[in-house]
């Protein structure tokens, strides 16, 4: 601390020294160039108004002014004589005293002469008498340099003297100020984070000390306190985040990304060192986004590359799930509509072209009329999966006995069509919460099936158990479904019956909105089958 106040203040000296000789220098520079003007003006006095601009002439002059270089010249700057070198028809137009002598009539000038060798003052003036001929006349003078060089002895012995006022005022200083001071320090350290002072100068520094070290530790416990909880937040996170600068130096990685890429503390993360495409972005240093599979699930790795790097692990699987059910979704409806407009149009085509002969024109328009009610069945089916997310009506109580009973007069025909067995065990005044309308579209979808897929003199089987949990069972003896068939039959348009042709009348929407009505409903659906001797259907309500 004394070296510290010793060269603190030397520096303020000095450089108030320093600051003071250049502003000395400046003055007497500027008293020097004053006084030589006023020297210069005079001795213009001595010259002769009538008298030649001759060689004698000039160096007559330069006599009299004993130091000064005397040059006459012609209204243009020509030299016309001059007492210090034969100069004799060279122009001096281009200096700075001739130039603005010729426009105002009289100058001065500081500047270092090339013939001369020396810096010099000039003061020019503009003959009015003589025809506008110049007359220039110029001495000696110091530079402002020369003038600071000649007063650095003074500064030197000045600066000498402010080197012992400065080693006397340091000890001063560190008598009378740090003493306090160090005694102040080896308070606090002995006090246990309090700290007391006889010098009233220095109670309110120990008060402000207290202070700051009572909300320091204020800081570093509500610190601790938001690391705990920032801690139990990012491992309480979905999510999952790391952020590293490189493969082995890892800042912050939170539990779920610890967990998917199996890392342990302190250790390289091995998840990036097996997957050579996030070596190669590591070692591009660009941000990139990639999609990766975990087990059965699908993660976005988005990866901000800076100082540090930061990686954001979001698990998309549903998302994902969601784009390929929509894209599956839009191909499976063009391709059902596709068929029955194909067949309109080009029925329509024809006729309209003349080109079928009339007994065959009504057994088209029956064509037509067929493949527009099933595009009409395929677009109302669609309208009514969809309507199931906005449904919000209330549920009440429906008695599903008497509603089996309602519907099952409608399949009569399509059973005697197909000659199939109709087997009943329907318990009496079952009754479930939900709505009739939802109800009679699982019923209608279940039963369709049941006949639809059935083969011919076989046996459709409708069970119905009360008590507290209910249940429905729709059994046939049809085709069966196959372990592929099984994974995908709730899928929407998703056909055992591949044709698309509409014979069999279905679009692969019926199973898919039972399991969406069930799903919403907190039902159970289940499904039992074998390939080639029939299926069950199983709603536990």
């Amino acid at each position: 601390m004394k070296k510290r106040i010793l060269i603190a203040s030397l520096a303020v000296t000095f450089f108030g020294v320093l600051l003071l000789t250049l502003l000395f220098t400046d003055v007497f520079y500027r008293n020097a160039v004053d006084s030589a003007e006023k020297q210069l003006k005079s001795y213009m006095n001595f010259f002769d108004a009538d008298a030649p601009f001759t060689q004698e002439e000039a160096e007559s002059l330069a006599q009299k002014t004993e130091t000064a270089r005397v040059t006459f010249m012609e209204a243009d700057g020509t030299v016309v004589a001059d007492s210090y070198a034969a100069v004799q028809g060279q122009t001096r137009e281009d200096r700075e005293e001739v130039h603005a002598a010729i426009a105002d009539g009289a100058a001065y000038a500081v500047r270092a002469s090339e013939t001369v060798g020396k810096n010099m003052i000039y003061y020019c003036a503009r003959m009015d008498g003589a025809g506008g001929k110049l007359v220039r006349i110029g001495i000696p003078l110091d530079t402002e340099f020369a003038f600071f060089v000649d007063a650095l002895p003074s500064m030197l012995w000045f600066l000498l003297l402010d080197f012992l006022c400065c080693l006397v005022f340091s000890w001063l200083a560190t008598g009378a100020v740090l003493k306090p001071m160090e005694q102040l320090t080896r308070e606090f350290a002995t006090a246990k984070g309090r700290v007391f002072t006889k010098y009233t100068e220095l109670k309110p520094l120990a008060k402000k000390m207290n202070e700051m070290n009572e909300e320091i530790g204020r800081k570093v416990e509500r610190m601790r306190e938001d690391g705990r909880i920032e801690k139990l937040v990012l491992d309480s996170m979905e999510h999952g985040i790391v952020i590293f600068r490189s493969l082995s130096d890892v800042l912050l990685i939170n539990r779920t990304a610890a967990r998917l890429l199996s890392y342990e503390e302190n250790e390289p993360i091995p998840y990036f060192a097996d997957d050579m495409e996030i070596t190669d972005l590591l070692a591009a240093g660009e941000s990139a986004s990639l999609y990766r599979k975990i087990g059965e699930k699908d993660y976005n790795f988005r990866f901000t590359m800076g100082e540090p790097n930061v990686l954001l692990i979001t698990d998309v699987t549903e998302s994902m799930a969601a784009a390929r059910s929509k894209d599956e979704f839009i191909a499976n409806v063009t391709h059902e509509m596709n068929t029955p407009l194909t067949s309109i149009k080009g029925f329509a085509e024809l006729i309209a072209a003349g080109a079928v002969p009339p007994e065959r024109v009504q057994g088209m328009a029956r064509t037509i009329i067929k493949q527009s009610d099933r595009l009409a069945n395929l677009i109302r089916s669609i309208i009514n999966f969809s309507a199931i997310d906005s449904d919000e009506l209330p549920d009440c109580e429906v008695n599903i006995s008497e509603l089996i009973a309602e519907l099952i007069g409608g399949f009569e025909p399509k059973l005697r069509q197909k000659n199939i067995a109709l087997k009943l065990d329907v318990a009496q005044g079952v009754k479930v919460m939900s709505r009739r309308e939802r109800l009679v579209e699982i019923l209608n979808n279940l039963i369709s099936n049941g006949i639809r897929y059935n083969k011919e003199g076989g046996q459709l089987a409708i069970t119905l158990t009360g008590g507290k949990e209910p249940r429905l069972i729709v059994r046939d003896t049809g085709i069966g479904l196959s372990e592929e068939d099984k994974t995908r039959i709730f899928d929407r348009f998703y056909t055992v019956d591949k044709s698309h042709n509409g014979g069999g009348g279905g679009f692969g929407l019926g199973l898919a909105i039972v399991k969406k009505l069930c799903r919403r409903a907190g039902w159970t659906l289940k499904v039992e089958s074998t390939l080639g001797e029939g299926t069950a259907f199983c709603i536990e309500f």
